[in-house]
């Protein structure tokens, strides 16, 4: 039986100051009558293609596959705080892209394509964000649904993207435990 690993492919967030105003906004997120699962602030990433179980020995064939993709690097905007599926019924919080997000979907087309090559399906409706809190329960929406809308214009700060990564995600009673397999370019 071949050893198979949780993975996705993501953009890793590591500049601090820009992880200190997203935790800012994770702290409004604290309300009464929500039960709120906030990301962890290592585990914050922008998401660019869930893979799920993965066996082992096909990690490094999505690597060569996708290793001829050229990603010049480009800057982005991080701002705006909203929820999937709609702000009424949160389920997932997020902070957005406002300035090349388009290069960002670019990049994600790109990457689809590689995979489709090594037998990957069409994945869903692609939309740049950074998932920051996960909805568990909620007694009353409004005080929850109050937090977020005040937080929709937030400006976080400016990221330059210059490489994406694969990475491992290990399931654990605490929490997810993630670790970079590699980067490229």
């Amino acid at each position: 039986m071949t050893e198979k690993v949780r993975a996705f492919l993501s953009i890793n967030i590591d500049d601090d100051s820009l992880l200190d105003r997203i935790t800012r906004v994770q702290s409004h997120l604290d309300v009464r009558d929500a039960h709120v699962k906030l990301v962890e602030r290592e585990n914050i990433h922008f998401t660019l293609r869930f893979l799920g179980d993965t066996s082992v020995n096909k990690i490094e064939k999505i690597r060569d596959s996708l290793s001829s993709i050229s990603l010049s690097p480009f800057e982005i905007q991080i701002s705006g705080v909203g929820a999937f599926p709609r702000i009424t019924r949160p389920s997932v919080v997020w902070v957005g892209v406002t300035m090349n997000g388009e290069k960002m979907i670019d990049l994600k087309k790109r990457i689809d394509e590689g995979l489709r090559e090594l037998g990957y399906g069409q994945d869903r409706k692609f939309t740049p964000h950074a998932t920051i809190a996960r909805i568990k329960s909620v007694q009353n929406r409004r005080p929850l649904i109050e937090a977020i809308e005040n937080k929709s214009d937030e400006e976080i700060g400016l990221m330059t993207v210059e490489s994406y990564c694969m990475t491992k995600s290990t399931l654990t009673p605490k929490g997810p435990i993630y670790e970079t397999m590699w980067k490229l370019p």
